[in-house]
């Protein structure tokens, strides 16, 4: 019976071990998790991460830090589809990450040649549609996200960086589609 109990604390153990060292990959404070994982039912109906009404289930904006949130945005589509926020594999997520920014992917990890630059599908389809008014600052740290109709800035720190840093190129395309990224960021 002593081995038995004794096993069965160190099994106990194990197994707290593994779901902390799962968790460690979540973006999100024990606090956010918590609330996130009593409103996920309600949150993983949006389409669009950008579509989510945060007040509605008691944040004020959305959770996380920047990174958390890109991360959202970016992978919205197959975290939604999680039936419990616990079933997400963060792990995954950030593995998947990792492999995509391999050698030859450009500053940052990233590859900014594609159809939608240095930002998501869901953060291009935003830009796209706000890009006329967009467009007219003078500096792109100045835009004013929030009256353009976004939650927060598009993208991470080093999609804002690339784009400060070229935005007097970038600007002069009359559509968001109409930026070259492959002119504006060569491969290297």
């Amino acid at each position: 019976m002593k081995l038995n109990l004794a096993t069965s604390i160190v099994f106990m153990f194990f197994a707290v071990g593994i779901a902390q060292a799962d968790s460690s990959y979540s973006p999100f404070s024990r606090q956010e998790t918590e609330v996130i994982r009593s409103v996920w039912p309600d949150i993983r109906q949006a389409r669009d991460f950008a579509d989510i009404d945060w007040r509605s289930v008691g944040f004020r904006s959305a959770p996380g830090d920047e990174e958390a949130q890109r991360l959202m945005s970016e992978h919205w589509t197959r975290l939604r589809g999680a039936a419990e926020f616990d079933d997400i594999d963060w792990r995954a997520i950030r593995d998947d990450e990792d492999r995509s920014s391999g050698p030859n992917r450009g500053d940052r990890g990233r590859d900014y040649t594609g159809d939608t630059g240095p930002f998501s599908r869901d953060d291009a389809r935003q830009m796209r549609a706000a890009w006329p008014k967009i467009r007219e600052a003078e500096n792109y740290v100045d835009i004013n996200w929030r009256a353009m109709g976004f939650a927060r800035a598009p993208g991470d720190r080093a999609a804002r960086e690339f784009m400060a840093e070229r935005w007097e190129s970038l600007r002069r395309a009359a559509k968001f589609d109409d930026i070259d990224w492959q002119a504006e960021y060569p491969r290297r």
